[in-house]
């Protein structure tokens, strides 16, 4: 039997939407201890930033990069991808070497910037783009604007959670750059709830609606839930959504590409467990980022992480579209 004779796993666009659950919940948390416990419950139980906890940095952020790194093992895929990555990997390899080794604090300033604005863009580009396909429509400019505004306005909300770190604060006729770039948070997201009636309208699919709703309520709990200073909430709701998301796809599409026979370097190595790819992959990739974050504190892992990073970012952006491989063995249900 062939491979394309079996059945595809697909990916259904409501578990992708009930990801965004999250949001309420810990709007409800953030409100309750506000309201009701003088804002002293979550700071007694909770660190200000997830990067505190020990099992956050196990299973968030860098995991999923190397598992999107794991659909890359595969002989196919490198021969189609390998003059499309190969310079950008040389870049970006350039640039965190500059921000790491370069002269401080000015390398890692600039590093700092740069990471910023690329991590929202790539976070935001997924969920927006997702956005779009549920909504079964063409990009259109309003759809353009809304998508810049929202990213723009989420670099803006990361600045002012770490910029305190990286860059310092000085004041503008004792206004701080902090209260500024809260305001300018603020006007964009107005702009982005506003954009968001009129595209949601054109929506063909009722669960493209709601996913549309469901960004900006990301967005917007990530300004509110910001400015009454829950750090752990503006990081935790956009990470969670962002990566069990990228999760789910990658599985999909692992489970399709070796459905037959394990055609995947890393799977086929493994092939003697016999565990799916819905198994396999988050232990495969945790272990790794595991490793890989003990020893972050070593200029070179340090800079591997983020050149692996940044490359995660930069092949996410058209990897899953038009005819590439990954595409091919992926689908979804709306």
């Amino acid at each position: 039997m062939s491979a394309i004779a079996l059945p595809m796993h697909q990916v259904d666009c409501r578990w992708l939407l009930a990801l965004y659950a999250i949001i309420p919940a810990c709007l409800g948390l953030v409100l309750l201890d506000v309201l009701v416990m003088d804002g002293q419950g979550v700071a007694q139980y909770l660190p200000a930033d997830p990067m505190h906890l020990p099992l956050w940095t196990v299973l968030f952020g860098l995991p999923h990069i190397i598992a999107s790194l794991v659909t890359m093992a595969d002989r196919e895929y490198l021969q189609h991808y390998r003059r499309s990555l190969l310079w950008p990997l040389l870049i970006f390899a350039g640039i965190s070497t500059a921000g790491i080794m370069g002269p401080q604090p000015y390398g890692s300033q600039a590093l700092f910037l740069f990471l910023a604005f690329y991590t929202i863009y790539h976070v935001l580009a997924q969920q927006l783009g997702l956005t779009l396909m549920m909504m079964g429509t063409p990009p259109s400019t309003t759809f353009k604007a809304w998508k810049w505004l929202a990213i723009v306005a989420g670099t803006l909300i990361y600045v002012t959670l770490y910029g305190a770190s990286y860059l310092g604060y000085e004041a503008i006729h004792g206004i701080s750059y902090y209260q500024l770039l809260n305001w300018a948070a603020a006007l964009l997201c107005a702009g982005v709830l506003a954009l968001a009636f009129g595209l949601s309208a054109r929506s063909r699919t009722r669960v493209g609606r709601w996913y549309l709703w469901g960004n900006v309520a990301m967005i917007l709990s990530a300004l509110l839930i910001n400015e009454l200073g829950y750090t752990l909430f503006v990081i935790l709701i956009p990470r969670v959504i962002h990566d069990v998301t990228a999760y789910m796809i990658y599985i999909s599409h692992d489970s399709n590409r070796n459905r037959e026979r394990p055609v995947n370097f890393i799977y086929r190595a493994l092939h003697f467990t016999r565990l799916p790819p819905g198994v396999l992959l988050p232990l495969v990739s945790v272990a790794i980022a595991f490793v890989l974050s003990s020893y972050q504190q070593l200029p070179l892992v340090s800079i591997t992480v983020l050149t692996v990073g940044f490359l995660h970012y930069y092949f996410e952006g058209f990897i899953w579209r038009g005819p590439n491989p990954h595409r091919q063995h992926l689908v979804f249900r709306r």
